[in-house]
């Protein structure tokens, strides 16, 4: 875990200012992204990983805020939507150790990974089809590796409710984000995918401190 030297990780206007080379919206919608999720304790729960991959990457945030606090380790984020992926190419560029595609998570077969981050994607999977999603991404740790998943579907009653409501307009309404459904899951629900999926020391951890919803950060690992 960092220490108390620790840079602190670039806010809202940090990310903006960083965006330059992306139309407004996009800047406004990495700026607000970075504002309302509890970043610092995703970036914590991975930092020191020596390969990640990054499911549901997006425009490339969580990437920039590893990198700002000098993660060297290698890095593939893949998103399904490739206006997602063309801007985090477009404001982060290209390096030999960091690569972002546009594809599914059913397209990395053979590839093998110290961590997988799956930050605020599950709520897009049909319930139906989350085991399968989940055993998916546990067979992408190489043995002993960890799997770090936000969800924000937990917290007291308004919270959840304000978690459908936005979640909906985001992906019905304004289409910002596509996916095969609007399903909000708790980190009680991810924690037993988790579990079913073969990994130990599944643990929860409340993350909504602070927050507009109930965010969970939900980690287990791969036996060795």
């Amino acid at each position: 875990m960092p220490g108390p030297s620790t840079p602190t990780l670039p806010g809202p206007r940090a990310v903006f200012r960083a965006a330059s080379a992306l139309p407004l919206g996009a800047r406004l919608h990495l700026a607000v992204r970075r504002w309302s999720a509890p970043w610092p304790r995703v970036v914590d729960g991975l930092e020191g990983e020596r390969t990640l991959l990054d499911v549901g990457c997006g425009p490339g945030l969580l990437a920039f805020l590893l990198e700002s606090r000098g993660a060297a380790g290698s890095y593939v984020g893949i998103d399904p939507d490739e206006r997602k992926v063309s801007r985090a190419r477009a404001w982060l560029g290209r390096l030999p150790r960091r690569t972002f595609r546009a594809c599914e998570l059913s397209e990395i077969r053979k590839e093998t990974f110290d961590a997988v981050s799956v930050v605020d994607v599950l709520y897009l999977v049909p319930r139906a089809e989350r085991e399968a999603f989940v055993a998916a991404v546990a067979a992408r740790l190489d043995p002993g590796g960890r799997v770090v998943v936000l969800t924000s579907g937990g917290g007291p009653r308004w919270k959840r409710l304000l978690d459908r409501l936005q979640e909906r307009l985001v992906v019905a309404v304004l289409g910002w984000t596509r996916g095969s459904a609007v399903e909000p899951c708790d980190g009680a629900e991810v924690a037993a995918l988790l579990a079913a999926a073969g990994l130990v020391d599944v643990r929860v951890e409340d993350a909504g401190a602070g927050h507009l919803h109930g965010f969970e950060l939900v980690s287990g690992r791969k036996p060795e």
